[in-house]
C-alpha cells in the first residue's frame, strides 16, 4: 500500500498505471498489451516476464536499490568479466565461472534462467572467436 501511495505522487499517472505498477511491482504476469502500454509510457524496463520499474520511476518512489538489482548490466559488461577472469588465470571451469557471475545477475531470473544466461554468453564469447573450451574448462583462444 505504501508503494501504491508513493507511485500516486508521480505526476501524470492514472490509477489503472498505478495498478498496473503494482502488479510489475509484485513479479505478477502482465498481458503483451499491458507491457507495451507501461513501456510506451517508459514506466517499465526489462524483457517479458522479468519486467521492472523504470529508473525515473524508481527514483521517485526510492526503489533505487531494487532498480539496481533487477536491471541486468548488458552482455558485454558480463562477457569482460569473463574475458579478464580468463586473461588473469589462464582458465576456468564452469563452476569458476558461476562463482563469478552468478550474484552479478540480476535478482528476476531464477536460477535456471540464470544458468542459461552463462551458458550463452560462453557460447557467444566462442562463436567471437575469443574463448575457447579445452577439457571441460575454457581458455582464450589461441586465435583470438
Amino acid at each position: 500500500m505504501a508503494y501504491a501511495r508513493k507511485l500516486a505522487e508521480f505526476p501524470g499517472l492514472s490509477l489503472e498505471d498505478i495498478m498496473l505498477l503494482d502488479r510489475v511491482q509484485k513479479q505478477k504476469p502482465l498481458s503483451d498489451e499491458q507491457a507495451k502500454y507501461l513501456k510506451g509510457k517508459n514506466l517499465i524496463e526489462g524483457r517479458k516476464p522479468n519486467y521492472h520499474i523504470s529508473a525515473q520511476l524508481a527514483e521517485h518512489s526510492g526503489g533505487r536499490a531494487e532498480y539496481i538489482l533487477h536491471r541486468a548490466f548488458d552482455d558485454q559488461h558480463y562477457k569482460q568479466l569473463i574475458i579478464e577472469y580468463l586473461e588473469k588465470f589462464g582458465t576456468a571451469k564452469r563452476v569458476d565461472i558461476n562463482r563469478l557471475l552468478l550474484d552479478k545477475l540480476p535478482d528476476v531470473l531464477d536460477a535456471k534462467q540464470k544458468d542459461n544466461k552463462i551458458k550463452n554468453l560462453l557460447q557467444a564469447l566462442k562463436h567471437a572467436g575469443l574463448i575457447e573450451p579445452k577439457g571441460k574448462s575454457w581458455q582464450m583462444s589461441k586465435a583470438g
